[in-house]
């Protein structure tokens, strides 16, 4: 199934370059096996699961697309300006792989 996910254009390049390999959001956006397009790429979730904010920040943060575990919680705050970045908060971990051109069809 194809499904929508946005992503910052801060993003743009480590996402095509297969170096940012997950995204964590407030809610579900798919299911393992499930495929998106960003960045005129289509791209396949390998695996979708619960973390805390914490976990993501201190062992994802690379997965993530960021330089240091500081700038996946400064992100996150400015994304999320009224909640902020709480440690214990849960979210969804979307692990995704960009597809070889051979397999967009």
């Amino acid at each position: 199934m194809e499904v929508k996910i946005p992503f910052l254009t801060f993003f743009q390049s480590s996402m095509v370059l297969g170096q940012k390999t997950c995204t964590s959001r407030n809610k579900k956006y798919g299911d393992m096996g499930d495929r998106f397009w960003a960045f005129g790429c289509y791209f396949e979730l390998t695996h979708v699961e619960k973390r805390t904010l914490s976990y993501v920040k201190i062992f994802l943060w690379r997965d993530e697309g960021c330089k240091s575990p500081s700038e996946f919680k400064d992100i996150w705050e400015k994304l999320h300006p009224k909640i902020g970045f709480k440690g214990e908060h849960r979210v969804w971990v979307h692990h995704f792989k960009l597809l070889p051109k051979e397999m967009w069809s």
